[in-house]
């Protein structure tokens, strides 16, 4: 049965492997509406998500050309909302509630499972204030796929490697069957 997800992607330099995480769930006849953040743009295009989703993209909360409220015009129907990949800073947002963005506007607004992959450098990912805001949004049901360990685009080694795509989209469609 064909769901709809809302795939948030932050300005982890893994975004690029958004595209193909949209093919996996689009081939499996869901579908994916793309909510990028302002930094991800200058990392994955939009038009290519927008392609490959068949839907809109969706970034700033104030555009011009749709009438309605991105954040409750996306929670509508979404059976998932997963963040693929997740920095630090929208971690952060989440745990804390702050609502300066779309994504983390979207994020306050659905009643949907949530779904988080985070993606970035190792030491970040092992700093004692990210560790902090993943148990409390652990402790309200949120749901993560650990990242991998290994050497990160900045040459650092550990974990904090995005998860391979495949793993990221079985955890999806296994929230989803739920």
């Amino acid at each position: 049965m064909k769901k709809k997800i809302i795939l948030g992607i932050t300005s982890s330099i893994a975004a690029y492997r958004a595209c193909d995480l949209v093919r996996l769930f689009v081939k499996d006849g869901h579908s994916v509406f793309p909510v990028l953040t302002m930094h991800a743009e200058h990392l994955v295009s939009p038009l290519a998500l927008e392609t490959l989703s068949g839907n809109p993209v969706f970034s700033d909360m104030y555009t011009g050309d749709r009438r309605g409220m991105g954040h409750i015009d996306l929670k509508r129907d979404a059976s998932l909302l997963l963040v693929a990949p997740a920095t630090a800073n929208i971690i952060g947002k989440f745990a804390c509630g702050i609502a300066d963005d779309l994504l983390s506007t979207t994020y306050l607004s659905v009643t949907c499972p949530v779904l988080i992959a985070p993606a970035m450098n190792p030491n970040m990912y092992a700093h004692p204030a990210v560790r902090e805001n993943i148990a409390r949004l652990k402790s309200w049901g949120v749901r993560f796929i650990e990242p991998e360990e290994g050497e990160v685009a900045c040459g650092d080694w550990g974990a904090g490697k995005l998860a391979d795509n495949e793993t990221i989209y079985r955890a999806a469609v296994d929230v989803i069957a739920r």
